[in-house]
């Protein structure tokens, strides 16, 4: 038996958003929660674009994931409801929140980006949260994974990255390292702290991998440095 909390990402149709949040939490929280996804209201199929597009901008094959009802559950610590007003009295839990994240569905691939890049980060933090076990968060707790971010970015290379990653949509290792001057190894290195603290998403594609901005990460830094320069007015 494991010790790890169980987490169900729940929505309506368990179509979309809620099979992204399962998908992203087995690669981006694995080891710290075992995450599931259902629906009040199951549909037949998962959203083939936002397979797609976990698969071909992500790396992430989700294939063999299906539509789920609340009652194929097991028991749930945490419940996770994606913003489309589900409540769910039937199905108890020592922790909910609401996410209150918009359908991509019929929107394009530049709104599934934008809800899966959300969906990374919030994962990433309830990842913290409970590893901290303070699942309500805190300041503090918010102030911390914020200053290991600007820490990671204060190595001259990391940040280089960072800026090439800025004028590009992806970068690959192999046009990084042109750039950098330094040897695959080093720059292995150097981009597990980036996508550890959830700087830079990675995706797999044969013997390379691509690396992209989560800029969802950086609106973060910008909006606790923002927070804190108000607050010390």
């Amino acid at each position: 038996m494991s010790d790890l909390p169980t987490v169900a990402f729940v929505c309506t149709h368990n179509a979309c958003r809620s099979q992204i949040a399962e998908a992203v939490a087995r690669i981006w929280a694995d080891g710290t929660l075992i995450p599931y996804s259902a629906g009040t209201h199951p549909v037949e199929r998962v959203n083939p674009d936002a397979l797609r597009v976990l698969h071909d901008r992500y790396g992430i094959d989700a294939s063999t994931q299906r539509p789920k009802a609340l009652d194929t559950l097991p028991s749930i610590d945490i419940l996770i409801t994606m913003g489309c007003g589900v409540t769910c009295p039937t199905l108890p839990a020592r922790h909910r929140e609401d996410w209150g994240l918009e359908d991509p569905t019929g929107q394009g691939d530049r709104a599934f980006i934008a809800t899966i890049d959300a969906i990374i980060e919030r994962t990433l933090d309830l990842r913290e949260r409970i590893r901290a076990n303070h699942l309500e968060g805190s300041p503090e707790l918010t102030r911390h994974r914020v200053a290991r971010r600007f820490k990671a970015l204060a190595d001259p290379t990391r940040l280089h990255v960072v800026q090439l990653l800025v004028q590009h949509d992806e970068l690959c290792a192999c046009k990084l390292l042109p750039h950098l001057g330094i040897g695959q190894p080093t720059l292995s290195h150097h981009m597990a702290q980036l996508c550890s603290e959830g700087i830079v998403i990675p995706r797999k594609d044969g013997r390379w991998t691509h690396y992209r901005l989560n800029r969802c990460a950086l609106a973060s830094m910008r909006d606790a440095l923002g927070k804190d320069l108000e607050g010390g007015r």
